[in-house]
């Protein structure tokens, strides 16, 4: 028996299987960041539970880091690696110099020295290469932001690129934002969260 279904609802299925794409990244994307966390504040006893509240948007940059260093075959265990991945997100998202030192310090005496200078080499290109991104999208954003208001996005452009060969009208569109929205651990508004992923949907269109 041959099921036939509107285009509308071929399209809301489509959005579902985006959606859903998403959102299962960016709810890895939070927990990946709690384990590289935790496993530091068992190494050297710090409390690194505040920048959690984050995670989602923190683990949209440190994750792609995380991938080039397996990409990369460095020989390293997983608690080096979450180790090194700790000192980037101090490095970035974090003021707190007394915890970075602790943590530089612990890389030094596991030999892990030149490793973490090669890790934050690639993660100062990476960061530029998307601050550039997304300076050219052309959605009105303050200069001065931290990149961890965006970082979130990274991980999922590649779901955004597909949905670019396809229309989004603004019902979908909100529900999309509805729904990133409802993961936490992102700061910015719903309506600019809408401007980039119009803006980015837009540059992959053009």
């Amino acid at each position: 028996m041959n099921i036939i279904i509107t285009e509308s609802q071929y399209k809301y299925i489509l959005l579902e299987e985006s959606t859903n794409s998403i959102g299962k990244t960016l709810k890895e994307l939070k927990t990946f960041t709690s384990r590289v966390l935790k496993s530091t504040e068992k190494q050297i006893g710090l409390d690194l539970e505040f920048l959690i509240t984050w995670g989602t948007t923190i683990g949209g940059f440190i994750k792609p880091i995380s991938d080039f260093i397996k990409d990369e075959s460095i020989n390293i265990s997983n608690t080096d690696l979450f180790l090194i991945l700790s000192g980037i997100i101090l490095t970035y998202f974090s003021s707190n110099k007394e915890y970075l030192n602790k943590v530089l310090l612990k890389i030094k005496e596991n030999g892990l020295v030149g490793v973490f200078d090669k890790v934050l080499s690639k993660t100062e290109n990476l960061e530029k290469a998307f601050l550039s991104f997304i300076d050219s999208l052309g959605v009105s954003i303050h200069k001065s932001s931290n990149m961890l208001a965006y970082a979130f996005l990274i991980p999922i452009i590649p779901d955004l690129y597909e949905m670019s060969s396809r229309s989004l009208n603004p019902n979908e569109l909100n529900e999309m934002v509805k729904r990133i929205m409802s993961f936490g651990g992102i700061s910015l508004s719903g309506v600019l969260i809408k401007e980039l992923i119009q803006g980015i949907v837009k540059r992959f269109k053009s």
